[in-house]
């Protein structure tokens, strides 16, 4: 049982408490992209970070799994084959479908580096990127 003298005690309590929630507003979630796959187990997700130098170009590739990713800073050229190019700037969101072939992935400035976040949704895959030659075959 509350003791009487405690009612006044946790009202102001409760009243501070619900007033500092909302002095910072709700939190707002946007969402940026919808990457859609058939369903596929996951068991481990492989977070990786990816520098390019002023210019650089990532090779033909494609992936053995979906990956899903953010652009951190710079600007990339990015391209899955049957698509149109598209630049993506920092905070940009970005899908590879599983098997696609990605024609493009380049640093899209010739004078300032980009960084990207890769997340590779894998299962049993042993390789996150399969490199390929120009005639898309896999390159050895």
């Amino acid at each position: 049982m509350i003791r009487q003298h405690l009612i006044p005690f946790l009202a102001v309590l409760l009243l501070i408490q619900s007033t500092h929630g909302h002095a910072q507003g709700p939190i707002v979630r946007k969402q940026l992209k919808l990457a859609e796959f058939n369903s596929r187990p996951v068991s481990k997700v492989d977070i990786r970070e990816i520098n390019l130098a002023p210019g650089q170009k990532g090779p033909l590739h494609k992936h053995p799994c979906p990956v899903v990713g953010y652009i951190v800073s710079g600007s990339i050229l990015f391209q899955v084959k049957g698509d149109s190019a598209i630049i993506l700037k920092a905070g940009d969101p970005f899908y590879e479908p599983e098997g696609a072939v990605i024609s493009h992935f380049d640093n899209a400035s010739g004078d300032m580096p980009a960084k990207f976040i890769l997340n590779y949704l894998m299962d049993k895959e042993k390789e996150f990127i399969i490199l390929l030659d120009d005639k898309e075959r896999p390159v050895k």
